[in-house]
């Protein structure tokens, strides 16, 4: 619900709470209060000229007895709440009409605002996966990239919900309505993104798809947790969404209704990079196997990465059509996997004309480390 809806609904409760005779200690209208002047510091502060405004409104008598009616106190009441719809009112109006003048969809909202969403959250916290969101965020946002965008937009709405009592609770936090507001305006962005049409961008990078580099993630179902890691290491150096391809991910599936080995065929009609993510359950599985000729076939390049309990005395490995004596990758944890995946990272910069932030790197990389150890 955007900001506009929220306010409708706000004004829209006056009308309930008059015809349910509810007075100033009435518990539906203090709830109503509390949240009416909740979104007024949200959207103009704390210290607003229309906070103040609506804090001096008065919905209880001045002058009372122990023998005042209590009718005195409903229209006191009600009087106070008309007073409030009012100016509630002409909120709205300047909100609707502000909206029209500026015409911002949520995407662009987005692209304006994503410096200040990234800072209130980067001045509480600089570790955990929501650094690495926010840096793929911003990766979605350069390559317009929807899909992502609303992935990881989810992400940060999911983390301020397990963090938020943190959050109020720290006594070093003096920016707690910065916080609240943020999230509010990544729930608003998020609810409306399905709104913008992306097609412009979409019709736009579609020119040069096909001359576009893509990755093919070779893998056994039984090693998600690897391939899970490889791809959040893939996206964290930028590599887009429609540049990988991983069918055990959400992101990187199989589209629906689309046989597989179609598509992959499509596929390798584009330049392709191979990552073959070794196992002895991978050589069990015949369509593992073929997508191992293919990358034979089309001369693909490939690298080898290894999960840790691989047997390389598997006789079926010798029979690969790929040169097994190629030096790969052993997801172990060592520090020669981690020099490989820095190799590999390196070579895919190159091949798709990345720029990755050393510090980003470096969290990616320690992140990656820990994926694959748990």
């Amino acid at each position: 619900m955007n900001k506009i809806d929220k306010l409708k609904t706000i004004i829209g409760e006056i009308d309930q709470l008059i015809l349910k005779s509810v007075t100033s200690s009435s518990p539906n209208f203090l709830a109503w209060k509390s949240k009416a002047e909740r979104f007024l510091i949200n959207e103009y502060g704390a210290e607003s000229y229309e906070i103040e405004e609506f804090k001096k409104l008065n919905y209880n008598l001045s002058v009372f007895t122990l023998n005042t009616p209590k009718s005195d106190f409903i229209d006191a009441c009600m009087n106070g709440l008309k007073c409030a719809k009012a100016i509630l009112s002409t909120y709205l109006e300047e909100l609707e009409e502000s909206k029209n003048d500026l015409n911002i969809n949520a995407y662009d909202k987005l692209k304006y605002e994503f410096g200040g969403i990234k800072t209130v959250i980067e001045n509480y916290t600089k570790g955990g996966f929501v650094t690495n969101d926010l840096y793929s965020l911003e990766q979605a946002i350069r390559t317009n990239d929807k899909d992502k965008i609303k992935y990881f937009l989810l992400r940060l709405l999911e983390w301020y919900t397990e963090n938020w009592m943190d959050i109020c609770d720290n006594k070093f936090v003096i920016n707690y309505d910065e916080h609240e507001k943020n999230r509010e305006l990544i729930k608003e962005i998020y609810e409306g993104i399905d709104e913008v049409d992306f097609s412009q961008f979409i019709d736009r990078n579609d020119c040069n798809r096909k001359s576009e580099p893509v990755i093919f993630l070779s893998h056994s179902s039984t090693d998600t947790k690897y391939g899970n890691a490889l791809e959040k290491l893939l996206s964290g150096i930028g590599i887009k969404k429609d540049q990988l391809i991983y069918t055990s991910h959400p992101l990187h599936k199989i589209p629906l209704d689309q046989n597989i080995y179609e598509y992959l065929r499509n596929s390798f009609s584009r330049k392709i990079f191979v990552i073959v993510l070794w196992s002895d359950e991978y050589l069990n599985r015949p369509a593992c196997l073929n997508e191992m000729g293919a990358v034979w076939v089309t001369q693909s390049d490939y690298t080898n990465i290894y999960v840790p309990s691989f047997d390389f005395k598997n006789p079926k490995y010798a029979q690969c059509a790929v040169d097994t004596n190629r030096m790969g990758a052993i997801l172990d944890g060592s520090e020669n996997c981690k020099a490989s995946i820095i190799e590999l990272k390196d070579k895919l910069i190159k091949i798709f004309d990345l720029s990755v932030d050393e510090r980003q790197w470096i969290y990616i990389l320690d992140q990656f480390m820990t994926d694959i150890s748990n």
